[in-house]
């Protein structure tokens, strides 16, 4: 056996060109199986998280009217009225419910009017993560004595709106929605919106340059200043015990009782539905990692097998003698097939290498962390040795049938 295996790297190390451009496809191959597959298994991770991050009593009332238009009319019919809460919260089994703010403002920004000293500006403010890169250009950053004040960090474009000159905002109050906020610092345009383009993955979007404040300040301000009229969901949080389903479609009962000439219906997530999408998500991302694995494995295996071809042809008169001294047919199929699996092994074992710094590279470009998996190194392993089999299967077996008389003469 060791002997075989020495004569099959005596014979490989004799082609050296070919046996490194089959390794380089097979290398491209696995990084790619690698790389798809720790995408997946990182996207799969951030939408449990975030299904996690949901309250396992808690969930939402929507309103879906029945004219599908290609405008929404449902924000005229106001189907939720500041009344309807108060008569919800006495149900049984409710234990808080209340607007939604998702349904108004994706969660992220607010945007309204800021006024001082009779000048006027259009704001559109964010809550300042604690992960944030953010930095003021002009005053100063938050700080934690801040979580518990009203304090705001201008753009550049507000300050200048307002203030003649930006760095007279430091310190001065200014109204949004009513309520005085401090100026502490003001932000460079610029860094704002590389900050948005850094956040677009996480959850956190806006499509204008915003101001920011702390969270505290802004759910306040979100609290007290959103919705004075117009509810566009409501948030359901159930008492412990209570099936969320069974309270979601009571209060969704009661709704109806309230308004019941309204033109539509009201609906509430289904929770199966969201296990059933994430595993719908997760299947598509093996079919693809399974298309991917096949087209390489496929070219790689073509690349072997010419290599193996090329090799039974040079090396036909060796064949020949040693069939003629006693070698069985079978002994020189397996020496081929050895070398054939032996270049897809090394391939996959460096593919394996390389897809794991690959990994690492693409999680900063992709907003989340990209999660190698043992399944998908297995996996890996198994597509290189099935491919070494099958695509060096043929050129042994024709190595193995050589007539040796032909084949020493040849």
């Amino acid at each position: 056996m060791l002997t075989l295996i020495k004569n099959s790297l005596a014979n490989l190390k004799g082609h050296k060109l070919r046996v490194a451009v089959a390794l380089l496809w097979i290398i491209i191959g696995i990084t790619s199986v690698i790389v798809v597959s720790s995408i997946g298994n990182g996207l799969e991770a951030e939408v449990k998280k975030s299904i996690d991050k949901v309250s396992a009593n808690k969930t939402r009332i929507d309103f879906e009217t029945n004219d599908y238009g290609a405008f929404d009319v449902s924000v005229f019919l106001k189907p939720f009225a500041q009344q309807d809460i108060e008569t919800l919260s006495f149900l049984e089994g409710v234990e808080r419910i209340g607007p939604s703010k998702d349904g108004f403002d994706m969660g992220s920004t607010f945007s309204t009017d800021i006024t001082f000293d009779k000048k006027n500006s259009y704001i559109e403010v964010s809550p300042l993560k604690k992960d944030s890169t953010v930095k003021a250009m002009i005053g100063r950053d938050f700080t934690l004595d801040d979580d518990n004040r009203n304090v705001v960090m201008l753009t550049m474009q507000n300050a200048t709106d307002l203030f003649e000159n930006p760095e007279d905002a430091i310190g001065n109050g200014v109204t949004i929605s009513g309520g005085i906020y401090q100026v502490i610092g003001i932000v460079d345009d610029s860094s704002v919106l590389i900050e948005e383009e850094q956040n677009m993955f996480g959850g956190g979007f806006s499509g204008w340059v915003t101001a920011y404040m702390p969270q505290k300040s802004f759910d306040n301000l979100m609290n007290q200043f959103s919705y004075p009229t117009e509810i566009y969901s409501l948030d359901l949080v159930v008492s412990k015990g209570y099936d969320v389903s069974e309270i979601a479609y009571k209060v969704i009962d009661k709704l109806h009782e309230l308004h019941p000439d309204i033109e539509g219906s009201y609906t509430t997530p289904d929770p199966s539905q969201q296990d059933s999408e994430l595993q719908y998500m997760t299947d598509n991302i093996n079919k693809f990692v399974t298309i991917i694995t096949f087209v390489a494995m496929f070219v790689g295996g073509i690349g072997v097998m010419n290599i193996m071809y090329v090799s039974v042809m040079e090396r036909q008169r060796e064949i020949g003698i040693r069939r003629a001294i006693g070698a069985k047919p079978i002994a020189i199929l397996f020496q081929f097939l050895v070398e054939a699996t032996f270049i897809t092994v090394c391939g996959g074992i460096l593919g394996m290498f390389v897809g794991a710094f690959a990994t690492d590279y693409v999680s900063n470009y992709i907003g989340f962390k990209a999660i190698p998996s043992l399944n998908s190194f297995m996996y890996a392993i198994l597509a290189t040795i099935s491919t070494g089999i099958i695509f060096g299967i043929i050129p042994a077996y024709k190595a193995s049938k050589l007539d040796p008389i032909k084949a020493i003469y040849k």
